[in-house]
């Protein structure tokens, strides 16, 4: 349905970037499809949703929707931006001040499409009755953007880009809005690009991510395989995980690998992209490192001091130092664990990790 290469240099920044729709001859041909572009502000996601609207032109590559060619550097394709049945959704919400929010959605409707009819299903859709003869000014943030996914959504696009939506809104409103887009998805059976940095909305919402830094993917895939084992260092990273060591694979067999940390050794699943002698990097996430209360036979168990301890919201973040290394493991333990189990600065604990927690990423 959607495939795209796409170049630009601007500046001393330049990105290229390239994307094949996953759904396209699969169980999810036919339906919607939501990816989103994930990764810090400024590594050009918004600039890739300019360039296949038409906004921006590319200095190179392609663009193919649904069949139809809409650029091509090379064969001198460029489809002018309103023939290209994009619809697009910004973060500041563009609507017009002047109409109301009937007449603002209607301004989008298709000339083929019977507008009362349409307005009224739209309506229905994104929870607007009763707000149809209210202007821009009397709506909140969350109703505002819901006028233009609607506008967005009433020309029957064959592609909805969406960058950073629901960045502008509160937590709550937030919520009820990715619910909406979770309805939509299904609703409108089109491949949706959708751009966030913000890693609860990513899980949320997609089926794909595209993960990407300084204007190149880093990392592509279904949403489960990134967020439970990513490949590459910086998707752990960008992804929130808080222990990534650099590591040798020092011993492979087909049930385990053992990885050496500045000479600590780590009991790991197999992974058949690493040979032995090979540089990686060992990852873990705070949550899944166990406190040892008895001498129960576990993976890796490793005797640590309790360096620092930060409160957070329903758990305890603690500082582990291994001994005569130079780093520090980060746990996630429940403060009622913490108060029970008396864990204060400078305390040795034992903890262990189980091998198939763990991953390695290049």
């Amino acid at each position: 349905m959607l495939s795209f290469h796409l170049k630009k240099n601007i500046s001393d920044f330049s990105v290229d970037i390239g994307f094949s729709d996953p759904s396209r001859g699969g169980e999810r041909e036919g339906r919607g499809h939501l990816t989103v572009l994930f990764g810090p502000s400024g590594t050009g996601k918004s600039l890739t949703l300019n360039m296949l609207s038409g906004i921006i032109t590319p200095d190179d590559g392609y663009i193919w929707l649904n069949g139809d060619e809409l650029f091509n550097r090379e064969k001198g394709i460029n489809v002018p931006m309103r023939k290209r049945k994009i619809g697009f959704v910004f973060q500041e919400y563009s609507l017009f001040p002047h109409f109301t929010v009937a007449e603002n959605i209607v301004y989008g409707i298709n000339s083929k499409a019977d507008p009362k009819k349409k307005l009224g299903e739209l309506l229905e859709l994104f929870r607007l009755n009763g707000k149809e003869e209210k202007y821009p000014r009397e709506l909140s943030g969350g109703q505002k953007q819901r006028v233009a996914i609607a506008r967005a959504i009433a020309s029957d696009p064959k592609l909805l880009l969406l960058d950073e939506p629901l960045s502008a809104l509160d937590e709550r409103i937030r919520e009820k809005l990715q619910q909406d887009l979770l309805k939509l998805k299904s609703f409108l059976r089109i491949p949706v690009i959708y751009v966030t940095h913000n890693l609860q909305e990513a899980f949320t919402l997609a089926d794909h991510i595209i993960v990407v830094n300084d204007g190149s993917i880093v990392e592509s895939g279904e949403k489960e395989m990134i967020f439970l084992n990513p490949r590459k260092r910086l998707t752990a990273k960008f992804l929130g995980v808080k222990n990534i060591f650099p590591c040798t694979v020092a011993e492979t067999s087909e049930n385990y690998f053992i990885c050496d940390f500045d000479g600590i050794k780590v009991k790991t699943n197999p992974d058949s992209r690493f040979n032995e002698g090979d540089k990686a990097f060992l990852c873990i996430k705070p949550p899944d490192i166990r406190l040892i209360i008895n001498d129960k036979q576990v993976d890796n168990i490793f005797e640590v001091t309790v360096s620092h301890v930060i409160p957070l919201e329903k758990t305890q973040r603690i500082f582990l130092k291994f001994p005569r290394t130079r780093f520090n493991l980060i746990m996630d333990l429940e403060k009622l664990a913490c108060e029970k189990w008396k864990i204060e600065l400078g305390d040795k604990v034992k903890v262990s990790m189980r091998k198939d927690r763990i991953f390695l990423a290049e």
